[in-house]
């Protein structure tokens, strides 16, 4: 009778694996200081199998962005609680945000530090505008609604998103982290609808 060996699960794509390295040295060092070989290498590939799927280093940031993007967006913005009220709306904006980031810690963390340090090609540059539109939109609602002050986009997002980064980049334990959030989602709230 033949032994059967046990299947090693099969490895991950080249391409997914290169993209999943880059995130990684993307959210902790930046996108400027980290050379190709060194995502080729944490990658487990070589730099040809990685300039094969990503022409230029540039070409892989822009990859990186929109993969963090998209997965931030579909975790968030593309299921958004049309009909809620802007409190409710917030909350469960805040608690998908800190569920992605629980998940998917070295997106998170690329997405809130916007290590861009390359141009956006045309479908990055897009995607950028519709997922700021996007956000915009909600926070102009709430503002219409009388929920919050109207002040401008980039205030009400850094206030969210500033707060958000600042909890998420501290080397604490993940209970702590969880406590920490919450206390700062109902924070931040209350500063958006106070603001003069």
């Amino acid at each position: 009778m033949l032994k059967r060996t046990p299947s090693k699960p099969p490895r991950p794509d080249p391409e997914e694996r290169i993209l999943a390295a880059a995130i990684e040295l993307f959210a902790a060092e930046g996108y400027a200081s980290i050379a190709v070989p060194e995502v080729a290498a944490r990658a487990g590939v070589g730099l040809g199998t990685l300039y094969q799927r990503f022409p230029s280093k540039e070409a892989l940031g822009n990859a990186v962005f929109r993969r963090c993007k998209r997965a931030w967006a579909a975790a968030t913005l593309d299921i958004w609680p049309e009909g809620q009220a802007p409190e409710r709306q917030f909350r469960l904006y805040w608690e998908r945000l800190c569920a992605f980031a629980e998940k998917h810690r070295d997106m998170a963390l690329y997405n809130e530090r916007n290590p861009i340090g390359h141009a956006y090609d045309a479908e990055s540059l897009a995607l950028r505008e519709e997922l700021d539109r996007r956000s915009e939109a909600v926070l102009r609602a709430w503002v219409k609604a009388g929920a919050v002050a109207d002040l401008p986009f980039e205030v009400m997002a850094g206030l969210i998103h500033g707060s958000f980064q600042r909890i998420l980049e501290l080397s604490i334990p993940a209970r702590q982290r969880r406590k920490l959030m919450d206390e700062t989602g109902r924070a931040v709230w209350r500063a958006l609808a106070k603001a003069d």
